[in-house]
């Protein structure tokens, strides 16, 4: 249970920190909302957001 309420926190916290980034591109935030929904492992979460971002092109 705890880890679900983990997860659904991060994912929330995700989602409002990129939504309200006006320096990301409307791609990359519809393909980074795409990850935050696929993924469940918290920890999983954040290094994928992390290698998009290092990763992205644009």
């Amino acid at each position: 249970m705890a880890g679900n309420l983990d997860e659904k926190a991060i994912k929330e916290v995700l989602k409002k920190i990129i939504e309200n980034n006006n320096n990301i591109p409307y791609k990359a935030k519809e393909e980074m909302k795409a990850i935050i929904e696929l993924e469940h492992n918290p920890e999983k979460l954040l290094q994928e957001c992390l290698l998009y971002m290092l990763s992205y092109k644009g």
